[in-house]
């Protein structure tokens, strides 16, 4: 009997890769996302209603499932207490891994929410792989970054001239799929970044080149920066978790080049050419 395999945030940009993949492999894959589900996913897909709000969710979600994909709630400044529950039931139900995503640095801070499930899952006995992205290219192609490319024409930061090693979510996805089955990556931790560190200066010229238009990068300081996302009401919580990250930005913790992607995927990482080619459009 094929193993089935849960997708949480099988709606989201990294989900709906792992989905992706995982069928081209020839997996059974059970896609977990809040409803409705049907109509995204092929037929091929089991589509099930999945809440971390509502945890009388989980249990359906996981019966007869053998593997988990886990992204905790993004944007909370509590996902990991939405989550250690899921992990309860998943111990109940006798999940043999659970491949989680977390972020790239999460184990230098033991008070950090995503250490805190890391810990809790590995205190739970469940095989694990934990998958530490920075942050993702795709960022510039949707969310807050781009609404700012759309209106202004440029991207607004507190990040002065410090790198980050961007990481294609492309690359975190198919990291997931190999981790969801080879059994070698159970019970290791992946930090996944690109195969080079940039500044944004660097990276407005390569998606300027892409699009065949100018687009700028202003730094601005962290005051502008909190003043801006208050004036557009976004939650305190979200606010200091951004001043947080871009701290990190600025004193260079975000900069480094892992070879972890090469390791597992057997080819170096997608490069921010190649990424700012493919989604080229979205900023024209």
């Amino acid at each position: 009997m094929s193993e089935v395999t849960l997708v949480i945030g099988a709606s989201g940009r990294v989900g709906k890769e792992v989905v992706k993949l995982l069928l081209e492999k020839g997996e059974k894959v059970r896609a977990a996302a809040r409803a409705p589900l049907s109509r995204r996913f092929s037929a091929l897909v089991e589509a099930v209603e999945f809440d971390f709000d509502q945890p009388l969710s989980f249990a359906p979600a996981l019966k007869g499932v053998h593997k988990v994909f886990l992204i905790a709630r993004p944007g909370d400044n509590q996902s990991h207490r939405a989550a250690m529950p899921l992990i309860d039931e998943a111990k109940k139900q006798d999940i043999r891994l659970i491949v989680n995503l977390t972020a790239m640095g999460a184990e230098q801070d033991e008070t950090f929410m995503l250490r805190l499930l890391e810990k809790y899952l590995e205190a739970s006995g469940i095989p694990f792989v934990h998958l530490r992205p920075n942050w993702f290219m795709q960022n510039f192609d949707s969310g807050p970054m781009y609404a700012d490319i759309r209106s202004t024409g440029a991207i607004h930061l507190p990040a002065g001239d410090a790198k980050l090693s961007f990481i294609d979510s492309r690359d975190v996805a198919a990291a997931a799929c190999a981790a969801l089955t080879h059994p070698r990556h159970a019970g290791n931790a992946y930090t996944l970044t690109g195969a080079e560190a940039l500044s944004h200066f660097e990276v407005v010229q390569k998606i300027s080149k892409a699009a065949g238009k100018t687009i700028s990068y202003v730094p601005i300081t962290e005051e502008a920066a909190r003043a801006g996302l208050f004036a557009r009401g976004v939650p305190s919580g979200y606010i200091e978790r951004w001043a947080d990250f871009f701290s990190k930005v600025r004193r260079g913790l975000c900069s480094p080049v892992r070879a972890d992607v090469e390791s597992v995927l057997g080819r170096s990482p997608i490069l921010f050419d190649q990424y700012a080619g493919d989604y080229a459009d979205s900023w024209r």
